[in-house]
């Protein structure tokens, strides 16, 4: 690195998670970059995590805790999107989800990609999957080798086989210079913390840059029944926010161009949505305001499939999700 190494920034929202959430901290501290600072914002509803972070705050200015008993996921999530959007100091941003966890070089290496590749605006990589108590259990691969990839084509691919080859927050490394006004996501109404806020930051950097995968495990994502993949509306939003991902790119013509990629990528957000979601809810009988709101989307995308002419245009809500209810 250079003799002024860039500044990067690494936000991590936690909800009473000390255990992971100490993990999680230390593999942040444990980085062989060191030009990192630290912002965490917890809504947890007890004081476990703001006891067990004092001793690290003691001589560590480079960590800015912040405790909000009374957020819910939305605030807590909006509070550090809003420290970042206000933010200049800071070259580079990776979140960082509290049960999740950075290996050492994975700072190091991504930003070396950024610097020898100025035409990229992403960057991610082979990540592991582990369980409550950090045993490997599986590994998401996508490609065989570290290869630079045009964004515009990874969007499209990732519309088309509905699938988020970049994955979760805490995987990639952003430049922030590539984001639209500092903050996150690809419209400006979508604020919270969305089933799908990963995605739709990742189309937004990719259509201003290229993607560099690389082929080596550099984070690990926790799957336990603790987190948000697991509350009751989460999958409802994840596909209504996705329709309105695939809304977006068809208007504006980015990533999806021609009736064959509006009808591909429709059709597997319309299987998806009745086969792993709609199907599911309706045999356990769970209802909600989101519930009524995807049967609503469905209709409407249903067009797509049968019209040869069809124009976008209708509103999809924007609502984040909930974890103190």
């Amino acid at each position: 690195m250079s003799e002024n190494p860039p500044k990067v920034l690494v936000l991590i929202p936690t909800f009473n998670r000390p255990k992971y959430f100490k993990l999680a901290l230390e593999s942040v501290l444990n980085q062989t970059y060191k030009n990192i600072d630290i912002v965490v914002s917890d809504d947890s509803t007890n004081n476990e995590t703001e006891e067990l972070i004092q001793p690290y705050l003691e001589g560590n200015p480079r960590i800015k805790y912040f405790h909000h008993q009374n957020f819910d996921a939305n605030d807590n999530w909006n509070f550090l999107r809003q420290y970042q959007i206000n933010d200049t100091e800071h070259e580079y941003l990776n979140w960082l989800m509290d049960d999740d966890i950075f290996y050492p070089k994975k700072i190091e290496i991504m930003l070396r990609m950024f610097i020898n590749n100025p035409d990229v605006s992403l960057v991610s990589s082979k990540r592991n999957f582990i369980d409550e108590n950090g045993n490997v259990t599986d590994q998401y691969n996508w490609l065989n080798e570290t290869s630079k990839l045009p964004g515009e084509d990874v969007g499209r691919l990732i519309f088309l086989n509905y699938h988020n080859y970049i994955g979760e927050p805490t995987t990639a490394l952003i430049k922030k210079s590539s984001l639209r006004n500092n903050d996150l996501c690809w419209n400006e109404d979508e604020e919270g913390f969305f089933a799908y806020v990963d995605a739709s930051t990742w189309f937004q950097l990719l259509s201003k840059g290229n993607l560099i995968w690389i082929n080596e495990s550099l984070s690990a994502s926790r799957i336990h029944k603790e987190q948000a993949t697991f509350w009751a509306n989460t999958k409802i939003r994840f596909n209504i926010e996705w329709a309105k991902l695939i809304n977006c790119a068809w208007n504006r013509k980015i990533f999806l161009k021609t009736k064959d990629d509006i009808r591909k990528t429709t059709f597997n957000w319309f299987r998806a949505s009745v086969m792993f979601t709609l199907w599911p809810i309706c045999d356990s009988k769970y209802r909600s305001e989101d519930f009524n709101e995807l049967k609503r989307i469905l209709s409407k995308m249903s067009e797509v499939l049968i019209s040869d002419d069809y124009d976008m245009q209708y509103k999809i809500t924007s609502k984040g999700l909930k974890n103190k209810e």
